[in-house]
C-alpha cells in the first residue's frame, strides 16, 4: 500500500482532541507534514514533526515504516491508541524501546510571575540571559548540543518572525537555551538544552522561566513536553501542572 502525502484538513479529524502542540503546528501547515493511507479518504494518518511521528486512526504497517528520506538516528513514534504498539514493534524488531513520556495541562492561569522572576534572578555570577538573535542562532546551529533549539526552522528569518528563545551566556558563549522547539498559531513548544559542562547550576531553570514569561506576554502558550523524570520536575518547579504519562516508542533504521 502507498502512503500519501495528504492536506492537513484530512486528517484533522481523526487527530481531534489530542493536545499536542507539535501536531497542532503540523495540522495548522506550519511545520512538518501529514501522511495517510489514501489521498482523499484517510483511515490511518501520521503526522511528522522533527523527530516526532504522530500515528492515529486504524493501525497500519505503512505508517510505522521509516519515513521515506529521512536520515536522523532515531525517530519518537507516537500512538494514538495502544493497537499501534504491535505494528511499530514488528516494524522495528530490535531497534524500538518503548519510554514514557510526560505532559502537562496547557493552562496560562498556573504561572507565578513573580515567581518566575525570582528564578530569573536566581542565575550565578559570571553567567547572563539574553534573547536568542542572530548571532547565538548561528552559534546554537553550530553545536549538537544545541542544534534542536533552532533547528526545525529553515533559517534564521523564519525564526526571528516565528520562534522565540531565551539563552544563557558563561561571557560571549552559548551555554544554555530555551527556545521554541516548534510553533503553532497560539503559541510554542518549548526545547531546553543546557551544555554537559554548564550543568546542575540553575541555566535551565531561569532560561525556561525568562522564556515563559516573555512567551506569555506575547500572548503565546509556552507548552512543555517531558521526556525525562527530570525534565518534568523542572516543570513543576515552573508551574506546570501535570497531565500524565504517555506511550512512546523510540526507533531507529537499519
Amino acid at each position: 500500500m502507498a502512503v500519501f502525502t495528504i492536506l492537513p484538513s484530512l486528517a484533522a479529524p481523526l487527530f481531534e482532541r489530542w493536545e499536542e502542540t507539535m501536531l497542532w503546528s503540523c495540522l495548522e501547515g506550519l511545520m512538518g507534514e501529514v501522511q495517510a493511507d489514501s489521498p482523499s479518504a484517510p483511515r490511518s494518518v501520521r503526522a511528522l514533526v522533527g523527530d516526532f511521528c504522530f500515528l492515529a486512526g486504524e493501525p497500519s504497517p505503512e505508517l510505522v515504516r521509516w519515513p521515506e528520506g529521512r536520515t536522523a538516528p532515531c525517530l519518537l513514534m507516537v500512538p494514538r491508541t495502544p493497537d499501534w504498539a504491535p505494528f511499530i514493534e514488528a516494524a522495528f524488531p530490535g531497534r524500538c524501546r518503548a519510554v514514557s513520556r510526560y505532559a502537562f495541562d496547557k493552562d496560562p492561569s498556573v504561572f507565578d510571575l513573580a515567581r518566575l522572576k525570582t528564578l530569573i534572578r536566581a542565575v550565578p555570577e559570571g553567567y547572563s540571559l539574553r534573547r536568542i538573535d542572530s548571532t547565538l542562532y548561528r552559534q546554537a546551529l553550530a553545536e549538537d548540543w544545541s542544534r534542536d533549539l533552532v533547528s526545525l526552522f529553515q533559517d534564521w528569518e523564519d525564526y526571528r518572525l516565528h520562534g522565540l528563545g531565551v539563552a544563557a551566556l558563561f561571557g560571549e558563549e552559548l551555554v544554555c537555551g530555551a527556545s521554541s522547539y516548534s510553533y503553532y498559531s497560539r503559541g510554542y513548544e518549548i526545547e531546553i538544552d543546557t551544555r554537559e559542562d554548564h550543568r546542575r547550576r540553575g541555566l535551565a531553570r531561569a532560561c525556561a522561566a525568562a522564556f515563559i514569561l516573555e512567551s506569555l506576554r506575547l500572548g503565546r502558550y509556552p507548552s512543555w513536553d517531558a521526556a525525562t523524570p527530570i525534565s518534568a520536575a523542572l516543570a513543576v518547579q515552573l508551574g506546570y501542572r501535570p497531565a500524565g504519562a504517555y506511550l512512546t516508542y523510540e526507533v531507529h533504521p537499519l
